[in-house]
């Protein structure tokens, strides 16, 4: 009686082994017709993104959906984006749309975009010749030098001294600040705007209202700074 029984329990197991490879197979033979062939990989906004925000993970997820349903300029790859800044805001489940990331062209029409984290733009104005003759350009890197009169404690005149003010500054942008008579194109200034930090803006404005500043082109692969006393007049004539 007991083998009859589990005859039976056997030949039930294998049916519903049986009848559960082909539930399985007929469910991947549905999806598999109900799916669609030309899915495409996009970056999606998990959350509301508001603009000026620093994209990171945790505001994204990746999705496939059809073709025909993908923007044209919707980003395909996470790393694209991730720790770039949005130029506008982005809802919850929105592609993410090249054109509200931040881009090259971006940084030239607004310039706080181009301005590095935990920097400050500060603008200097030069002339053909502390601004080493126009030779300096956007995306180069500068030393400004002062020259400043100081009177101390003691002296009857003030004393000139030169001195290092910020080193290895990077150039944001380079504008023009004419002169309104044409004959006084010669006298033109220009300003130079740099990215400085906060204690470097101080150095700089102290320096631009109290003496003259000269700039120093520096070489793209130099990064070496260096430890440079005040030179006054009697370091000089040493």
């Amino acid at each position: 009686m007991l083998r009859g029984t589990r005859k039976y329990w056997l030949i039930a197991l294998v049916f519903g082994l049986l009848v559960a490879a082909l539930f399985y197979r007929y469910l991947h033979d549905m999806k598999t017709a109900y799916t669609p062939k030309d899915l495409v990989t996009v970056v999606k906004a998990k959350e509301n993104i508001a603009k000026d925000t620093v994209i990171n993970t945790n505001s994204l997820v990746v999705e496939e959906i059809p073709a025909q349903y993908v923007h044209p300029d919707a980003v395909r790859d996470r790393t694209a984006v991730l720790g770039k800044v949005t130029t506008s805001n982005i809802v919850a489940g929105e592609q993410i749309l090249s054109q509200k990331i931040l881009g090259s062209s971006d940084e030239e029409k607004r310039l706080a975009y181009a301005v590095p984290q935990n920097k400050r733009a500060m603008s200097v104005a030069v002339d053909s010749v502390s601004g080493v003759s126009g030779n300096v350009q956007r995306g180069d890197m500068v030393d400004v030098v002062a020259v400043v009169d100081v009177k101390t404690a003691g002296e009857a005149d003030a004393i000139t001294y030169s001195l290092l003010v910020v080193q290895n500054v990077s150039v944001l942008s380079i504008g023009q600040n004419a002169s309104s008579d044409a004959e006084k194109k010669a006298q033109d200034t220009t300003t130079v705007t740099l990215a400085v930090s906060v204690e470097e803006a101080q150095r700089l404005a102290l320096a631009t209202e109290k003496g003259a500043i000269r700039l120093l082109l520096r070489s793209p692969v130099d990064k070496d700074t260096t430890t440079s006393p005040a030179i006054g007049p009697k370091e000089f004539v040493r």
